[in-house]
């Protein structure tokens, strides 16, 4: 029994040991099959196939050689961009140095020079980068801190290595990619099919920040010497000395020339951004936003209600109200230069860095091209009615309605290329703030989608207006009957016409307008009688006459109511006559134009004329009179009847007669008819002479003892 649990242990004890030497040895062939097993030794930079190469273009770099980066092969644009990133670092590390040579806040000149080389150099490097894909309101911060992250990154790539890194140097390859990193250099760039060069691609821009967290991480707390001490055109820290400090590539001296507990203090990290930075930011927003935020409400405050010192609306063609607009676009104006500034005090002196300042530069785009955009149709707005104004000074004239004509005439077209360019800038937001060409142009095709769907109407009253405005069938402040409706033009668009009516303000479709017949009571020419302020309106009128009167009379009428026109200020070109209007006898016809550009006025110069030429009429019909006296009336009596008409007549200063004579044997009475005419200005004063005239003719007759008979019959007996 013993024997065998001997031999039973002794079988186990070999399968175990047969197990563990097998599995020992394919653990080992495995370690050696990954290159784990037997680890590599890290190949020294100066022991790599590009070195010679490398320091041939160091050399050119360090002498000012400022010839292009990129190159026909990848080895070219690789070792060129490391080199010239290198002689940038090699600067930025010398001026760091020298900030204790010379007194004062600020660099010297040699030093300022040498800042000047490091940042042609850096704007060199950039060209490397294929930024096609990078949205343009970015691009240019994202490619500076892609190209001080590469050369970080190079830099380890460089001296980690554990294999040769045979770079090609021949020019048929699309693209090659450096061994165990996602950098990939090409020559398929977007945009550019006719491109020879080799540039850093889409997708190493795409994985810079990924390899750059991965290269930080290794360093850990290695320092800038013992990175140096490995690759002596190595620039350690270049990112984070660029993202934790003010400035540009060099920080300003008196911020280099700070003691070391105060730098430390001031670039406590918050992100991607220090303490310092953030001060200086909030420093910024304290000044951007107030001047910003003041302007915006100046600008808004301008809409408001705007009268006058008597607490009268301001004429909106008024010389203030283009003073007016003026002032918005003055007003609209300074926004942009704001953020513009503001934008590159805060990428380039506070220097944000990551997404902190790609949302500013967001930020201060939209900002910058909405206000410029705001301003563009403020400036045509206000150039319409300087415009006018300009035209008016030219041709010599200050009348306000043309002013008003030419300001409506200018004014669309001024709105529709205002319109146009603020439509340009919102596509080039668009654009810079990343939206592909395509998208851009798809949806500048919405318009016209919308025209094809339903804005043919639109388009019709688009052509119309301009066919109005070139024709000028009706103009502004013109009276004038459009179809069915009758009234004051206020206003001619490229869409459509404002008339006041009586009833209010009506709005018609230029494409109506064009179909319906138009009848234009105003003059177009300026009479001499009128203001040229005025607006000229033809008033037509046409009244029945009392039956009865004379010729004389008729002309008595026609001739007092050209007067009356003619001596009117507001009333002008007077065309009166008079007709048969059939049994119940004559009318008269009145036309005159009237000065007046709105219904009230308009309304209250007809009722005044109507009512002077019914005054006139009246003391017209007075003129003619009739007396009678009994058939038993001696003769030598009857002879002086006109002699004693004449004497109580005239009389009165500003009466005369006229023809007195026997007109009718009537049945019971002799008639005499005579004519008066009158000097009097007033109808009252008029009237109240026929009155005295006619109870001075009673009382000459009662002294005369001349019956005046009354109508009887009398019977005769047989």
């Amino acid at each position: 029994m013993k024997k065998s649990l001997r031999f039973f242990w002794g079988i186990a004890l070999g399968l175990l040991i047969g197990l563990t030497s097998f599995s020992y040895a394919h653990s080992a062939e495995t370690l050696i099959a990954l290159g784990l097993g037997e680890e590599k030794t890290i190949i020294p930079l100066e022991e790599q196939p590009f070195y010679d190469q490398l320091e041939i273009y160091d050399s050119n770099w360090d002498q000012s050689y400022l010839g292009k980066v990129t190159g026909f092969t990848p080895q070219q644009t690789l070792l060129r961009f490391y080199a010239v990133m290198a002689r940038v670092g090699e600067i930025i590390r010398d001026v760091g140095q020298k900030a204790d040579e010379s007194p004062g806040m600020l660099w010297s000149e040699s030093v300022r020079e040498e800042i000047k080389e490091a940042e042609v150099l850096f704007r060199v490097a950039k060209r490397t980068m294929d930024d096609s894909s990078i949205p343009e309101s970015i691009r240019k911060d994202t490619l500076e801190e892609s190209v001080l992250k590469l050369k970080e990154i190079l830099d380890y790539a460089f001296t980690h290595s554990r294999e040769p890194i045979d770079i090609p140097n021949i020019k048929n390859q699309t693209d090659w990619t450096i061994p165990g990193t996602a950098i990939t250099l090409t020559r398929s760039v977007q945009n550019d099919n006719g491109n020879q060069d080799y540039f850093f691609s889409q997708e190493t821009l795409e994985n810079i920040n990924r390899m750059y967290a991965f290269v930080r991480q290794t360093y850990g707390d290695t320092t800038a010497d013992e990175i140096i001490s490995e690759n002596p055109l190595a620039s350690p820290k270049i990112y984070q000395d660029f993202s934790y400090s003010p400035g540009y590539l060099v920080p300003p001296k008196w911020y280099v020339s700070l003691p070391e507990d105060i730098k430390l203090f001031l670039q406590i990290p918050f992100g991607e951004q220090s303490l310092l930075q953030y001060l200086m930011a909030i420093l910024l927003a304290s000044i951007y936003f107030p001047l910003v935020m003041a302007c915006l409400f100046k600008l808004l405050n301008t809409y408001r209600l705007n009268v006058d010192s008597s607490g009268n609306l301001l004429n909106r063609f008024a010389n203030r109200q283009i003073e007016l607009s003026w002032r918005r676009f003055y007003l609209a104006l300074p926004i942009g230069p704001l953020s513009m500034i503001a934008k590159t005090i805060v990428a380039n002196r506070i220097n944000f860095t990551g997404e902190a300042l790609q949302n500013s530069n967001s930020f201060f785009d939209v900002v910058t091209y909405i206000s410029f955009g705001v301003a563009i149709v403020l400036f045509f707005e206000a150039m319409a009615g300087s415009s006018a104004v300009w035209v008016m000074r030219f041709r010599g004239s200050q009348s306000e309605l043309e002013k008003r004509r030419l300001r409506n005439l200018i004014l669309p077209f001024s709105r529709f290329f205002g319109a146009i360019g603020a439509v340009i800038l919102l596509y080039q937001l668009m654009l810079r703030l990343g939206m592909p060409p395509n998208a851009v142009i798809a949806f500048s095709a919405v318009p016209g989608l919308a025209v094809g769907l339903g804005g043919s109407r639109l388009l019709g009253n688009l052509f119309a207006g301009i066919a109005i405005q070139s024709d000028r069938p009706v103009r502004v402040g013109e009276f004038c009957k459009i179809g069915n409706e009758m009234g004051f033009v206020s206003r001619i668009g490229l869409r459509s016409i404002d008339m006041i009516t009586l009833s209010g303000r009506i709005t018609i479709p230029n494409n109506k307008v064009e179909d319906e017949i138009i009848k234009n009571f105003s003059d177009r020419k300026q009479n001499s009688g009128l203001s040229e302020h005025s607006i000229s309106q033809g008033i037509e009128l046409k009244m029945d006459l009392p039956s009865g009167l004379g010729v004389g009379q008729l002309n008595a009428i026609v001739e007092r109511t050209q007067d009356l026109i003619q001596n009117s200020s507001r009333l002008d070109s007077p065309v009166v006559s008079f007709s048969e209007a059939g049994s119940s006898g004559a009318a008269l016809t009145v036309f005159a134009k009237a000065s007046s550009d709105n219904w009230k006025d308009y309304l209250q110069l007809q009722q005044d004329l109507i009512a002077q030429i019914k005054t006139i009429i009246a003391v017209v019909n007075n003129f003619k009179h009739s007396v009678s006296i009994a058939y038993d009336t001696p003769s030598d009596k009857r002879r002086e009847i006109p002699s004693i008409i004449r004497d109580v007549v005239e009389s009165d200063s500003q009466l005369k007669l006229g023809a007195c004579r026997l007109s009718t044997l009537s049945d019971y009475s002799l008639d005499f008819s005579f004519m008066v005419d009158s000097t009097h200005e007033d109808a009252g004063s008029f009237f109240d002479s026929i009155s005295r005239m006619k109870e001075g003719i009673l009382q000459a007759f009662e002294d005369r003892q001349i019956e005046i008979p009354f109508p009887t019959s009398v019977e005769i007996q047989k």
